[in-house]
């Protein structure tokens, strides 16, 4: 073997093996990930992520866990495990996990309930922490269940329209709790881990009665 060669080969060696060891290493810069978190316990407000490496490569079948331990005000719901959902749930945690498809992406149909101020859930990818967040939820007080009438779920989000509370930010705004963000969440009250609460979530409190005799 030529001797002048033996130099090139292991300055190349060098260049080479740090690109070889970013390939399939989740990276938050590259990654795309949603500016708030609000999700509902019925499930229809989706979390999805698109998982990157840091030679901009989606990363196949990732591990994403969002994990809500650092929650600690108690308000959070997970509801439990249903066969039909796509996602694990570790209660013990808590925590919901999803593997990413062929593009990187993974999408949460996330069966939370609960609030919780910045820093409160986080995401990660194959270990790697991506981000963190405030949670938003229709289901204000954590019970599983954004019932109007017959809970404190309306009284609880009125209170926080025009102020900067993200844990009402619905539309990722990032600004104050507005008209906007009170649209969506009336359009999920009457939601639950289990389906529909109450099917006549505007209606008075005798048409209530009626329905549930």
């Amino acid at each position: 073997m030529n001797r002048t060669a033996t130099p090139f080969l292991l300055v190349l060696a060098c260049l080479v093996a740090p690109d070889i060891a970013a390939a399939g290493v989740p990276s938050p810069v590259n990654s795309t990930l949603p500016a708030c978190m609000a999700l509902c316990p019925f499930g229809d407000m989706t979390f999805s992520v698109t998982i990157r490496d840091l030679a901009n490569n989606p990363v196949v079948n990732s591990s994403v866990v969002i994990t809500f331990e650092n929650c600690s005000n108690g308000h959070v719901f997970v509801c439990p495990q249903r066969p039909n959902d796509p996602y694990t749930v570790n209660a013990a945690v808590p925590s919901i996990r999803m593997f990413a498809d062929a593009t990187g992406k993974v999408t949460f149909p996330a069966r939370i309930g609960g609030t919780g101020p910045a820093g409160c859930a986080a995401v990660f990818a194959d270990g790697v922490f991506m981000r963190s967040y405030a949670l938003a939820s229709p289901d204000q007080n954590g019970n599983g269940m954004a019932v109007g009438i017959i809970d404190v779920d309306p009284a609880l989000f009125a209170a926080k329209l025009g102020t900067v509370d993200p844990t009402a930010d619905f539309d990722c705004s990032g600004g104050p709790v507005d008209a906007a963000d009170e649209v969506i969440f009336n359009r999920h009250l009457a939601h639950g881990c289990d389906g529909f609460i109450d099917a006549l979530p505007r209606s008075t409190w005798g048409s209530v009665k009626s329905h549930y005799r």
